[in-house]
């Protein structure tokens, strides 16, 4: 394997760097996505398999079975390469809250997405990954992106949930909550030396804002019941 290449602690990002971020999808992928996909998932695969993600591009394009000017056509940086299959993952989460039968709370479908597209994906193991998201700012910078878009897609999310307009206060602020809830939950915390379950932890962190967040708005669901008035002491026998 040639010899690996440390990056700066202070790169620059390449040109092209700045570029809108993709938003996150699941659509059927042909052609150049799906050998971007791929190639995401191989160089993902591989920063797990060593812990690390401190190889050169030409590393990370052999490892991917691309020469170094298409890795570059495909990724302007090698943080880059992470982007297509962290979005496709987290697509699936929404993808699996979209499509929950409306009997259940948005609090819970998001848990139950949450768990059924993990037992998806066996191979993304979100503890190691965000270990080695974490080692550089570059790669910390990209995380971020992803999750600023996973707040867009959860905010229209859970507008179409509760039946409001995706600019609204209430559904921007949902999507930030259950981005933020989201990644809490990834970082897979430990209890007394035991891994826990991932859906559990949304869960908890869900119960701690209370219910009013993720109702439906009064107005939707018809006129408020309001309490009878109290009979004073005065009137009791």
């Amino acid at each position: 394997m040639p010899q690996r290449v440390r990056l700066p602690s202070q790169e620059r990002p390449a040109t092209g760097a700045d570029r809108e971020a993709p938003h996150l999808t699941l659509a059927p992928r042909e052609g150049r996505d799906q050998a971007m996909l791929e190639a995401s998932h191989a160089v993902i695969s591989l920063f797990l398999r060593e812990r690390t993600s401190d190889f050169s591009v030409k590393e990370l394009a052999a490892h991917a079975g691309l020469s170094e000017r298409t890795f570059y056509r495909y990724f302007p940086r090698k943080e880059d390469a992470i982007r297509p299959a962290v979005d496709a993952s987290l697509a699936r989460i929404v993808s699996e809250l979209r499509a929950a039968p409306r009997g259940k709370s948005l609090r819970e479908a998001l848990v139950e997405a949450l768990r059924r597209s993990l037992a998806q994906e066996s191979a993304m193991n979100w503890e190691n990954l965000l270990s080695v998201l974490n080692e550089t700012e570059s790669l910390r910078a990209v995380w971020l992106q992803i999750l600023t878009d996973a707040e867009v897609a959860l905010a229209h999310a859970a507008a179409e949930w509760l039946g409001l307009s995706p600019d609204s206060q209430r559904a921007r602020l949902a999507g930030a909550v259950l981005a933020t809830a989201g990644r809490l939950a990834l970082e897979q915390p430990f209890t007394a030396g035991r891994k826990r379950d991932a859906s559990k932890v949304l869960a908890e962190c869900l119960e701690l804002l209370g219910p009013a967040l993720f109702e439906e708005p009064a107005g939707e669901r018809g006129p408020v019941r309001r309490s009878p008035p109290r009979r004073s002491r005065k009137g009791r026998g």
